[in-house]
């Protein structure tokens, strides 16, 4: 299952997204994710209120459209009412300032809530080590086409792999101008090389259907910054069933204990039972007691060979 987690919602724009989600299917795009983007304290208002398309509203589009939905659902579109097309919602968080991570994405936030994907965009290194260490998010974003404020170091990074986190990767920026592609690749690379590519999602973030490409262009791009053939391919499949599985686990619970019962193996009950007995006389056994008792043991036997003698 190809996975794209970053589509941009445009609430005044409903042709436009019409037209991405039409594209995406056709590329074969199997799961999408509709964000909306904050940079500001989180309020109220900025709880969830996408309607995601389903198939109903999208049947009555043009042939093309249709054609597209029949390739992506298959029989299923002839022969089943329930099919569906997999759309997520997801927030995403640009800030700078550790403070409004910090309440954005408390357990008592409602607004986060109502999302099924959390994500943060760190603009500062202060932003990104907290993101790494402690925030409860999901996903943790770049826009590599600028200019970072910070350096990717491996620690910080393994960190936030560690807790299950995600570093998404975003390429319909590297195709908008040349400065911009320049800086995605040396900051993609970057990023890959600091964390080996692992834990790596590729995703568009594309504003229009032109900056989509299909699942397996992506793979060949993602190998020209330091992905291998199986991490790029994980990082459009596997890795955002991971992230999905991670949401899913955040809203679920905070963590979960496994207790077994150990029992001794019964090779060592057996050895325990069948103890040697060690007898505490005798010259022969001398050198299996402590010091203190082979020093009165050998007093003792000299008294007895004077004894003898006599």
């Amino acid at each position: 299952m190809f996975c794209d987690l970053c589509f941009t919602w445009h609430e005044t724009n409903g042709l436009t997204q019409r037209d991405r989600l039409v594209m995406a299917i056709r590329l074969g795009i199997d799961l999408f994710a509709l964000g909306h983007d904050v940079s500001e304290t989180l309020t109220d208002r900025d709880k969830c209120s996408m309607q995601p398309l389903d198939l109903a509203s999208l049947q009555s589009g043009t042939s093309s459209l249709q054609d597209a939905l029949r390739m992506q659902q298959g029989l299923a579109w002839k022969h089943s009412s329930q099919a569906s097309i997999n759309q997520l919602t997801r927030l995403t968080l640009h800030t700078e300032d550790s403070s409004v991570a910090a309440q954005a994405f408390t357990g008592a936030q409602a607004a986060a809530a109502s999302y099924n994907l959390l994500a943060i965009e760190p603009l500062s290194d202060q932003v990104l080590q907290q993101a790494c260490a402690s925030l409860d998010v999901d996903i943790i974003t770049f826009d590599l086409s600028k200019r970072l404020p910070f350096r990717f170091k491996p620690g910080p990074l393994q960190v936030a792999l560690k807790r299950g986190l995600h570093l998404e990767i975003c390429y319909a920026s590297a195709l908008r101008e040349e400065t911009a592609r320049r800086n995605f690749f040396a900051n993609a690379l970057a990023l890959t090389r600091a964390t080996r590519g692992k834990g790596i999602v590729v995703s568009s973030s594309a504003r229009s259907a032109f900056e989509l490409r299909g699942p397996y262009d992506v793979i060949n791009m993602a190998t020209l910054f330091g992905l291998s053939e199986h991490d790029s391919k994980a990082a459009l499949t596997t890795n955002c069933e991971a992230v999905i599985a991670h949401a899913q686990a955040r809203k679920a619970y905070k963590g979960a204990v496994l207790i077994e019962a150990v029992r001794p193996a019964q090779d060592n009950i057996d050895q325990t039972s069948q103890a040697v007995q060690v007898p505490l006389a005798g010259p022969d056994t001398v050198s299996l007691q402590s010091p203190a008792k082979r020093k009165t043991l050998a007093s003792n036997t000299s008294k007895q060979r004077k004894r003898k003698s006599r």
